[in-house]
């Protein structure tokens, strides 16, 4: 009998791991659980940055140490995947350009969350199958991030989105290009009364006395004309039958006239230089200013010019980077001139002792420097404290105060400023009382102003943490400033401090109608709103559409007519029943 040898067994197929995914689902769910609450309940651009850039970054880290380090994915598939994903974002970035890094604030949390879902729909595939799946994943998001483009940042710094087959706001201005216009405006020697003929209106504090009209927007207010504007943040100042701005169009920097009841340019002055800025936008920043005939404007590159008014020729010019031994600042120049008796006072942002300049009216000749360095983008604020005239100015330093003739300190108050530059104007309230806002967690500052003889003295009142406005100016009415705590619409007792009330985070501007008891704002998304102020409660009474796309603009009201515009398009709204 002969032995058989039987043919050894073979081995049982090693089984393959189980990959480990709690933790990856743990990263995304705290990861989507801290940009969602900022996004609902956040209000400064420090919250902002935890949730739209640092909890994006930091899960984006996390998972990757897990998935290298901890996800019992064969090591193939580890370093594929990884070299993958990386390959996915690189190509991003790519595609978007010059915004390519905004862009990323929305693939990351997108991409994130899609593969690790993936990931667990697909636990009960085989590594085989599921590997092409994931790439799959990978693939369809990448395109499907890439239908759209981020043209920026808002102010909480979230992406601002466009689909990406949709015209820019170039292409849009290369189809409606700037008339040649070289007419004449008929004007009056100084501005009267329902004209707005600066920043902010007649006293640069976004009040308007006199006015009432109806509050019933069940139909929208009529628009009377809309038409495309270059690029930049400047906003309209009104005089008779005319409204001046700055904007940008190509490589050109234009102040234009026009017609206040068709839009239609009666003049434009060309000058050859341009400011571009990813992330705060491009153009020009600061508001023209009228007085007697002549238009004061400020460049984003620092062009100041004095032009008459009623042509647009110009009378002088200055260079404030060369006045001020300065360069252009990181967002550009902001302030819109200021106009006292016989001088023309802008903020340089520059260093101690030449930060604001005073130039001669008649011949644009500088004839004091002065102030505090360090920089800020606020405007100089002619006020009244303790019964004398005085320029307020806010910037990186704090708070001080300026004389209008001849440039000599006469308070001051240093405040330091946290992450952001400091930017809203000051507001005087009742009292010889200025409220100082900063962004971030410095908030708000109350300080009581007192004149002793020739002696200054600033007491501060209070401080509040949860009124930190950044670049959105406030207004004052009845013992209450009534602004926004980052991009979230706020109520302040400016006797104490208190929070009476925050409202929608919407952003945007405001206007106070004191005739009216009523705040116009104009949000980030381009919509009119009226508020009633009042403490009591934050309460909508009407709403509408004024505008597409991103609006940082102040608005105007002037002669029974809504001016606002934006980066790009303005129009005009009659306001019903205006009285």
């Amino acid at each position: 009998m002969t032995d058989t040898a039987s043919p050894p067994e073979a081995a049982p197929a090693k089984p393959e791991p189980r990959l480990r995914l709690w933790p990856a689902l743990l990263i995304v769910a705290v990861h989507l659980s801290v940009s969602l609450y900022t996004l609902y309940f956040g209000a400064t651009n420090k919250q902002s940055m935890v949730g739209f850039i640092g909890a994006p970054v930091l899960a984006l880290l996390l998972l990757t140490v897990w998935w290298l380090a901890a996800s019992r994915a064969p090591w193939r598939a580890r370093l594929v995947g990884l070299l993958l994903v990386t390959a996915a974002l690189l190509c991003t970035f790519g595609i978007q350009g010059a915004n390519g890094q905004f862009h990323l604030l929305f693939t990351l949390p997108v991409m994130t969350t899609v593969l690790v879902a993936a990931l667990a729909v697909t636990s009960g595939m085989s590594w085989r199958l599921r590997r092409w799946v994931l790439a799959g994943v990978v693939v369809a998001c990448t395109l499907g991030v890439n239908t759209l483009r981020a043209e920026g940042l808002s102010s909480s710094l979230t992406p601002v989105l466009a689909w990406r087959w949709s015209p820019t706001a170039a292409e849009l201005l290369h189809a409606a290009p700037v008339a040649e216009a070289d007419g004449t405006a008929v004007l009056p020697a100084q501005a009267g009364p329902g004209d707005w003929p600066a920043f902010r209106g007649p006293a640069r504090d976004n009040r308007v006395t006199g006015v009432k009209f109806s509050t019933d927007w069940s139909t929208p207010p009529r628009e009377l004309w809309r038409k495309r504007i270059g690029l930049g943040w400047s906003s309209y100042a009104a005089v008779g039958d005319y409204i001046f701005t700055l904007e940008q169009r190509d490589r050109e920097e234009l102040v234009t006239c026009s017609r206040a009841d068709t839009g239609a340019d009666v003049w434009v002055n060309r000058t050859q230089t341009h400011y571009d800025n990813d992330m705060g936008g491009s153009g020009p920043r600061a508001t023209p200013t009228f007085d007697q005939g002549r238009l004061y404007t400020l460049g984003a590159t620092g062009t100041l010019q004095c032009l008459d008014a009623a042509t647009g020729k110009a009378v002088w010019t200055r260079d404030i980077k060369a006045d001020a031994e300065t360069g252009v600042p990181g967002w550009g120049f902001s302030s819109s001139p200021l106009v006292v008796g016989s001088r023309l006072i802008v903020f340089t942002n520059a260093g101690d002792g030449k930060s604001v300049i005073a130039y001669e009216l008649q011949s644009g000749n500088p004839v004091w420097r002065a102030g505090h360095g360090g920089g800020g983008y606020s405007s100089p604020q002619l006020s009244v404290l303790c019964d004398t005239p005085q320029v307020l100015m806010a910037g990186e330093f704090g708070l001080w105060s300026l004389a209008p003739e001849t440039g000599q300190l006469l308070w001051e108050r240093a405040v330091a400023k946290e992450m952001n530059p400091r930017c809203a104007q000051p507001l005087v309230a009742e009292g010889n009382t200025v409220l100082l806002g900063s962004p971030a967690g410095a908030g708000a500052r109350m300080f009581q102003i007192q004149k002793n003889d020739t002696a200054w003295t600033v007491e501060e009142k209070w401080i509040s943490r949860k009124y930190r406005p950044y670049f959105n100016d406030s207004v004052f009415f009845k013992g209450h400033a009534y602004g926004f705590d980052g991009d979230r619409l706020a109520c302040l007792d400016t006797a104490t401090g208190e929070m009476c009330w925050q409202g929608k985070r919407h952003g945007g501007q405001v206007l106070l109608l004191p005739d009216m008891e009523m705040l116009l704002v104009v949000s980030e998304k381009g919509e009119a709103i009226l508020v009633p102020a009042t403490p009591t409660e934050y309460k909508e009474v009407a709403r509408f559409k004024a505008l597409n796309g991103k609006t940082w603009n102040h608005p105007t009201i002037a002669h029974g007519k809504l001016f606002v515009r934006n980066a790009e398009e303005a129009a005009c709204f009659a306001l019903p029943g205006a009285q």
